[in-house]
């Protein structure tokens, strides 16, 4: 009961709600981590049907391997960037917020902030992605001090407001995503003509638990444009909403 308490207050509270009123729907695709394949294969893609992608970066995993998969280089963050992808903050430490204290967290950030100047990106502390989803009122307020917006997860499609301190995505992983529900939640963000950001991890053709296939990620992207949606990365999407794009 406390959990759901807890998870109802962070959900209900310090939101900052915007109207969700334009003439088309928009699908986002957002990549956590940056697993090199996803800066390599999921950027092909994207790019492939003129479209861009956000990409939440933690410094920490710069040039590591984790169970045989690579994750981003400085270099693969670079030329997303100046191929005109979206750039985000995932911590530097890709620690769980939920479990830092305030003094931690914001400290973690500021790695980021740093590491993200380090390498020449500009702009990358402006919109950011809770690690693991993990979220609680405190770590909601700081994010919500220091970006313009923060994504959780939770799945399904916004319509009429988002929480710009809490935007829920919907997983793309090859074991739980059909074409059918991609399919079918594009018809619905074109009819109500909401919002639906998704987030994956790695595209490859053995993904990981929390990745998907070339294959399925291509029919993602084809399904959204088919159904008449717009296909913009976050910050792109939240201008288009503000009516600034």
């Amino acid at each position: 009961m406390f959990h759901k308490i807890r998870n109802w207050l962070t959900t209900h509270t310090g939101r900052n709600n915007l109207t969700l009123d334009r003439d088309v729907g928009v699908v986002s695709f957002s990549f956590d981590d940056a697993m090199h394949s996803a800066c390599e294969t999921g950027r092909k893609i994207l790019e492939q049907h003129d479209c861009r992608g956000t990409w939440y970066v933690a410094g920490a995993l710069t040039d590591q391997i984790e169970n045989g998969r690579r994750y981003h280089s400085v270099t693969d963050i670079q030329e997303l960037a100046h191929e005109g992808h979206h750039i985000g903050c995932h911590t530097f430490s890709h620690r769980a917020c939920d479990r830092m204290t305030v003094t931690e967290m914001d400290r973690d950030l500021e790695r980021n902030l740093e590491f993200f100047g380090e390498i020449g990106i500009l702009h990358a502390g402006l919109h950011f992605s809770f690690p693991f989803g993990a979220i609680n009122q405190g770590s909601k307020r700081l994010a919500s001090t220091r970006f313009n917006s923060s994504r959780i997860v939770g799945g399904g499609i916004q319509v009429g407001c988002a929480d710009l301190n809490g935007l829920r995505s919907e997983p793309l992983y090859q074991r739980s995503t059909t074409p059918e529900r991609l399919s079918l939640l594009a018809k619905e963000v074109a009819i109500k003509k909401g919002w639906l950001i998704f987030h994956t991890h790695d595209v490859e053709d053995r993904p990981s638990q929390w990745g998907c296939t070339e294959d399925l990620f291509g029919y993602a992207v084809q399904t959204a444009l088919d159904a008449g949606c717009k296909v913009l990365p976050v910050d792109q999407a939240i201008q288009y909403w503000e009516g600034k794009a």
